[in-house]
C-alpha cells in the first residue's frame, strides 16, 4: 500500500427517528488522533451511522489500509455479505423491491471504499473502547452544538481533504476526473495505454483516473476504481489488461451472463450514465475497436463525452494508419510461421497456417509477406483450389517439395461462404484451415498439415512498435480532454497522431485493398493469393 494504517471509530444518533441527528468519527493515523462530527435537522440513525463513515473515508487518502470500527451491525454486514452488490444489480431496489433508504450515502461509501483497503469491526455498544466512546459522545454532542472539530494528543485536525499520490488533486478542490475501459477483445498493448491515460493525467495535468473494470460490463455494473501511479506502475511490457476485458457485454441489450446476441438483454445504458456521475466523470475514455467503437459514439449521441482509442489485431478501423496490437500480433504470427517453415521442408509437406483477422486479412497479408509464405488467402479476395494447386505443382517442378500457406480465418472460395463454429447463440470465424488442408491434400496428393493459431496471437508482451504507439495514442487522448475536444477518436496518420470524429469511424471497415501496394510487392516476389491475379 502507499500509504499506512487507519483505524476510524464512528458513531451515529439521532433524537427521534426521523429527528436531529448527529455523527462523529474518531481517526487514528499512527500515533496522531483526529476527531470530527457535525449533524442534521430532520434524519435518521442510519442515516447518521453512514454519514460518519462517508465523512470519515474522505478524509483518509485513497490506497490506505483502513480498519472501520462500528458498532452499526447493519452497516458491517452490508459489507461483509455483499449486500451492496445485489443492490447495484437490482437498481438499488431491496429484497422486497423498494428502494433502498439513502441511497446517496450508500454510493458514496461504495465508491470510497472501492478506493481503500477496507476491514470492517463490529464493536459491541459504546463501552469497549475508549475511542468508540469517544466517537459516540462527540455523535451525541453534535445533535445540540451543530458539530465539532476536536482535538487530542495535541493534534488539531484540519478539515481539508489530503491530496492523493502521483498528485491527482487540485489546489482549489477535487480534480476533474477522466473515465477509462478496455473493451472488446484483448490484445497487447493495453496496459501500455492504460499507463500512458493515467500517468500523463496526474502527473502533468493534476486529473484523476477511473478504471471500469471488464469493459462496458464494468460501466453498467458500477465496478470501477481509482487508478494511480501504482496501480500503473511496471505494466508497460506486460500483455493483458489490468482492467480486463469483455466482448459480450452491450449496455443497450444487456444480460448479467454475456450477451447471445440475439437481442435478448435489456437497455442498461441509462444505468451506465448514472454511474458516469456518480464518479463525477466529465468524458469516458474507451479503448477498443469497432464494436466499442459503435458503443462509444451511441453514448455519445446520449450526450456523455466520449473519446476512442483504436485497439485491434485485426487493424480494420478506418481512419487510423494502424491500431495498436497490429503490429504484436504480425510478430507472433510470423515467428510461428518460421517455425513451421522448417517442418514442412524436412517432410516435404503443404503446411496450412491459418491466423485471425475476422473479415479483413491484414495479418495474414503481412505476417505471410514477412515469413515468406507461398501462398496468402485473404477475405478481400475469394480464392480456387485450381490456382492453389497450380502453385504448388509450379514449386514442386522447379525442385520445391513444400509449400507454405497463410490462410485468414475469413477467407472463403469462389462462390462458397465463410466458416463458422457455433457453441449455443455464439458462432466464431474458423476452420477455413482445416478444409484447405485436408482440400489441397486429396488434390495434390501431397501430404499436408493445419495449424490454428488461435489466441496465442491475442497474448504475450508487445512489440517496442505496439508499445510506443500506445503510448503516444493514450497521451493524445487525455490532451483532447483537456482541450475540450470531445467525440473523437484518436488515430495514426503517417507519423503523426491526429483524432477524427467517431462518427467517421462506425460507418465503415477497413479491409485490404486488392490493387494496394502491399499486394503488388507480394506478386512481385512469386506469392499467389489463390486467384488469377497477376502482378502484371
Amino acid at each position: 500500500m502507499s500509504n499506512p494504517g487507519f483505524d476510524i471509530f464512528t458513531d451515529g444518533a439521532c433524537a427521534g427517528n426521523p429527528g436531529p441527528g448527529g455523527w462523529a468519527a474518531v481517526i487514528m493515523d499512527g500515533g496522531t488522533v483526529r476527531e470530527i462530527s457535525g449533524r442534521e435537522e430532520r434524519t435518521t440513525n442510519q442515516r447518521m451511522e453512514l454519514r460518519a463513515a462517508v465523512e470519515a473515508l474522505r478524509r483518509v487518502p485513497p490506497g490506505s489500509r483502513v480498519k472501520l470500527h462500528s458498532d452499526s451491525a447493519y452497516l458491517v454486514n452490508c459489507f461483509k455479505q455483499g449486500w451492496m452488490d445485489r443492490w447495484q444489480l437490482s437498481g438499488w431496489l431491496s429484497s422486497k423491491g423498494e428502494p433502498v433508504e439513502n441511497r446517496d450515502l450508500w454510493q458514496q461509501l461504495l465508491e470510497l471504499s472501492s478506493e481503500r483497503s477496507i476491514e470492517w469491526v463490529k464493536v459491541k455498544g459504546h463501552g469497549t473502547n475508549r475511542h468508540n466512546r469517544r466517537a459516540d459522545k462527540l455523535a451525541r454532542e453534535a445533535i445540540g452544538t451543530g458539530g465539532t472539530v476536536g482535538k487530542e494528543n495535541g493534534d488539531k485536525f484540519s478539515d481539508t481533504k489530503k491530496k492523493p499520490s502521483g498528485g491527482s488533486m487540485n489546489e482549489s478542490g477535487p480534480a476533474r476526473r477522466i473515465g477509462l475501459l478496455t473493451a472488446g477483445g484483448d490484445c497487447p498493448g493495453l496496459n501500455a495505454v492504460i499507463r500512458a491515460v493515467v500517468k500523463s493525467a496526474i502527473y502533468n495535468l493534476g486529473l484523476e483516473v477511473v478504471g471500469f473494470n471488464n469493459g462496458f460490463k464494468g460501466l453498467v455494473e458500477n465496478d470501477a476504481r481509482l487508478l494511480g501511479d501504482l496501480e500503473v506502475s511496471g505494466i508497460l511490457n506486460r500483455g493483458g489488461t489490468i482492467l480486463g476485458a469483455s466482448n459480450r457485454d452491450n449496455p443497450f441489450d444487456y444480460r448479467s451472463e454475456g450477451s447471445d446476441f440475439q437481442q435478448t438483454g435489456a437497455d442498461r445504458s441509462a444505468d451506465a450514465v448514472e454511474n458516469l456521475g456518480n464518479w463525477n466523470i466529465e468524458c469516458l475514455v474507451v479503448v477498443g475497436g469497432d464494436g466499442s467503437m459503435f458503443l462509444a459514439h451511441r453514448f455519445s449521441e446520449m450526450g456523455v463525452p466520449v473519446i476512442g482509442i483504436p485497439k485491434t489485431i485485426d487493424n480494420d478501423l478506418p481512419a487510423t494508419d494502424v491500431t495498436f496490437g497490429f503490429n504484436s500480433a504480425v510478430t507472433t504470427a510470423t515467428e510461428a510461421i518460421d517455425k513451421i517453415h522448417t517442418t514442412a521442408e524436412s517432410h516435404h509437406r503443404v503446411m496450412v497456417i491459418e491466423v485471425m483477422g475476422r473479415n479483413a486479412g491484414w495479418i495474414a497479408l503481412q505476417a505471410g509477406m514477412a515469413g515468406g509464405g507461398d501462398i496468402i488467402l485473404i477475405p478481400e479476395l475469394p480464392f480456387n483450389y485450381s490456382c492453389i494447386n497450380e502453385k504448388i505443382m509450379e514449386r514442386l517442378r522447379r525442385g520445391k517439395k513444400f509449400s507454405i500457406m497463410v490462410v485468414s480465418e475469413g477467407a472463403y472460395p469462389e462462390g462458397g461462404e465463410q466458416l463458422y463454429w457455433q457453441k449455443g447463440n455464439l458462432k466464431r470465424l474458423g476452420g477455413i484451415g482445416e478444409q484447405v488442408s485436408r482440400e489441397i491434400e486429396k488434390r495434390t496428393g501431397m501430404e499436408s498439415r493445419a495449424t490454428v493459431l488461435g489466441h496465442v496471437q491475442r497474448g504475450g508482451s508487445p512489440t517496442s512498435y505496439d508499445r510506443v504507439l500506445a503510448t503516444r495514442f493514450g497521451c493524445r487522448a487525455v490532451e483532447l480532454f483537456v482541450a475540450g475536444r470531445y467525440n473523437e477518436m484518436v488515430c495514426l496518420k503517417g507519423y503523426n497522431i491526429e483524432s477524427v470524429p467517431l462518427k467517421e469511424v462506425v460507418e465503415r471497415n477497413k479491409r485490404v485493398d486488392p490493387a494496394s501496394e502491399q499486394v503488388r510487392a507480394a506478386l512481385a516476389v512469386g506469392t499467389s493469393f489463390g486467384c488469377p491475379l497477376s502482378y502484371a
